[in-house]
């Protein structure tokens, strides 16, 4: 492990986050970075390939083969940027003129890369390739073989309005490897951070639509009616805030819901503000604990709304699901958590440490989980995710596209500690039965 780390230097890690970031790889348009990823690899006499799912997208996977007595362990990184950095697709969303955090080239300033997906996805994706580079450096014997896999298509995103594409999110990378032939004993999937879950919430968008009569403002005495139907998108918006608090007073396990969040409303037209729409639609999003399925966060969502119109004559309202993936949990005592644990805990110093069992953030790692492969995800430390801690002033709030070499570096060393850990041991030794 000594002799891997040494591989590890920031200098690089800042080099190639930077080189990473400046390869558009926005949801549904990966070849290009995961050819890169192919190409790098060959050169330096490596086992790589690409995986088409189709012209514009597609998995990539380098292989470090063992003696054949170990487990076949997959190291897995998603390569799409939630956002595209186009103005015009992502103004609505962070405004206009466009954050530079969130659009390329990428800045270096410091120790810190600033550019779209710098932390999320590409400080994930240099963390796996630095890890990988360094376990073949080392020429470390394994018994167990490794996968590492960049996949396409992860963001929670549905496809946008003018992609003719309709399969290029929810997965589709990691579901369009295991559907064709990729599988192993163990999987690691990597989020930004350093820290280890072995549990993922479910992902369940629901849309409620609120009716009411068009109606024309332009008049003196039609004061009241044209503003129902915005009054009754304020009564919704405070039922989904008290539906939220009450599902939220106890996250915990057992609790249905981990999370409730609505951050979209359609309605009404802007080339015709003289009228009253007769219909809008609230954009929900609830992620459920992982022992509830989809169908039991929609009908307790039903319940409540009924409850809730009953108190309001005259509403008329109606809920859909449009979109879910289930959540998903592996044994805490199972060897790849466990030894994704042991990392993290060397990495960081923090033996005493006690781990969450639960955390609302949604990946391909329940995926992994449901197919029937025990996966353990590093990311998610502290509220932010392992951003860098000296981004900018006027980078505040939330971001994915501002990441740190330091950061960078650990999330490497805790990847090859569980990488080691797992594939210098025998099957037997890491539970598997032979």
């Amino acid at each position: 492990m000594d002799e891997a780390f040494s591989f590890l230097e920031e200098k690089r890690a800042l080099e190639l986050n930077e080189t990473l970031t400046n390869i558009y790889s926005h949801t549904g348009h990966e070849r290009e970075i995961n050819e890169y990823i192919v190409s790098h690899f060959k050169a330096i006499g490596m086992d790589s390939s690409y995986q088409s799912i189709d012209p514009e997208m597609g998995n990539t996977f380098i292989r470090i083969h063992g003696d054949g007595s170990g487990p076949t362990l997959l190291a897995i990184s998603p390569v799409d940027t939630h956002w595209s950095g186009d103005e015009d697709l992502d103004g609505v969303q962070w405004g206009t003129p466009m954050r530079r955090d969130n659009s390329l080239p990428a800045q270096i300033q410091g120790q810190t890369i600033i550019g779209l997906g710098s932390n999320n996805v590409k400080s994930t994706m240099t963390a796996l390739i630095l890890a990988v580079e360094a376990i073949m450096g080392a020429k470390i014997p394994l018994k167990g073989s490794l996968i590492a896999a960049f996949v396409a298509g992860a963001a929670p995103a549905l496809s946008p309005d003018h992609e003719e594409r309709e399969n290029i999110s929810f997965g589709a990378g990691v579901l369009h490897m295991l559907t064709r032939g990729i599988w192993s004993d163990f999987a690691l999937y990597h989020k930004p951070g350093w820290d280890v879950t072995w549990d993922d919430t479910s992902l369940n968008y629901f849309k409620i639509s609120v009716f009411d009569e068009p109606q024309y403002l332009g008049t003196s005495y039609n004061r009241e009616n044209p503003y129902r139907l915005l009054k009754d998108i304020v009564r919704v918006i405070e039922f989904v805030d008290t539906f939220g608090e009450g599902q939220q007073n106890n996250t915990r396990q057992g609790n249905p819901i981990a999370s409730v969040s609505m951050n979209s409303i359609q309605f009404g037209r802007p080339d015709k503000p003289n009228w009253s729409p007769a219909q809008a639609d609230l954009f929900l999003d609830i992620r459920g604990n992982s022992d509830r399925s989809p169908l039991d966060i929609f009908q307790l969502l039903k319940r409540d709304l009924k409850e809730f119109l009953s108190k309001h004559p005259g509403m008329r309202l109606d809920v859909s699901q449009y979109a879910s993936i289930p959540g998903a949990s592996t044994d805490s005592g199972n060897w790849i958590v466990q030894s994704a644990i042991r990392a993290s805990q060397f990495v960081t110093g923090e033996v005493s440490k006690t781990y969450p069992t639960f955390r609302s953030g949604q990946t391909e790692a329940s995926l992994l989980r449901l197919w029937g492969i025990p996966t353990a995800k590093v990311g998610g430390t502290g509220p932010l995710s392992g951003l860098s801690p000296d981004l900018p002033e006027e980078i505040k709030g939330f971001t994915m596209s501002g990441s740190y070499a330091p950061y960078i570096i650990k999330s490497a060393q805790v990847l090859i500690y569980t990488i080691i850990d797992t594939l210098t041991r025998t099957k037997s030794e890491c539970g598997i039965g032979e």
